[in-house]
């Protein structure tokens, strides 16, 4: 009876160890580190493995998906990548129009701004739309007005910032008239609290959440257990079959 509870247990772990599922990959080190303790500091399981190549991904429960997900993306990970001027005018690309270029370079202008707002503390997402309009017949191109929309954190108070962001659009894009500039933020909605050991209250739910937590300690004492049972049974049979 002993051996079987053994055996039950030792497949319970092998079976909770197989619920882990993808969250994110192709992750850089710095952003993997940093999603792996915010989900660490609010009790969900999960671990980082690097990828064919070289990015990090990030595992979690199957049962914590959700929460990991939304917790993540409250804290503005993972982060959105950016276009540079080097992707955006590759040194073998062939002449464009001047047209063509102005818009260029207002959207490169559009995404630094996006990646200066997204270093704030609390936002999660940045969006920015500078609208231009033609000055004269040589195609020449000037901003008017910008559009800045943040999305952000409800645990911080971005109304405090707003100020502050209207300057850094002013001097971030020349000739722009700071009544021209038009911000809207809204804070994002926190649909799911993260679990913490404390939530589980019957003995049976914690008895789960710790294997769960310990599994990687319990396999290879478990699996030599597991062993040395097979070998005794074993030994007994050829001893009664002698």
């Amino acid at each position: 009876m002993k051996g079987g509870h053994c055996l039950a247990v030792v497949v319970a772990v092998l079976l909770l160890a197989g619920c882990r599922i993808e969250l994110y990959s192709g992750l850089p080190e710095e952003d993997a580190n940093q999603m792996l303790a915010i989900l660490m500091q609010h009790h969900i399981d999960a671990d980082k493995q690097r990828g064919e190549g070289g990015g990090i991904t990030l595992r979690v429960d199957q049962t914590q998906f959700i929460n990991a997900v939304e917790l993540l993306r409250l804290n503005g990970f993972p982060h959105r990548k950016y276009t540079t001027t080097e992707m955006m005018f590759p040194p073998n690309q062939l002449v464009v129009s001047p047209n063509e270029e102005q818009q260029k370079i207002l959207y490169l202008k559009e995404q630094r701004i996006e990646g200066m707002l997204s270093q704030m503390e609390g936002v999660v997402q940045a969006d920015v739309a500078i609208a231009s309009r033609s000055q004269g017949g040589e195609g020449d191109t000037a901003p008017i007005s910008v559009a800045v929309f943040i999305k952000y954190s409800p645990q911080v108070n971005m109304e405090t910032f707003r100020m502050q962001i209207r300057n850094l659009v002013e001097n971030a894009v020349p000739g722009l008239q700071y009544d021209h500039i038009s911000i809207l933020m809204q804070p994002a909605s926190y649909r799911i609290a993260a679990p913490t050991p404390g939530n589980h209250q019957d003995p049976q739910g914690r008895a789960i959440h710790w294997l769960m937590q310990h599994y990687r300690f319990l396999m290879i004492p478990l699996a030599l257990t597991l062993l040395a049972m097979m070998y005794l049974a074993m030994e007994r049979w050829r001893q009664r079959r002698r």
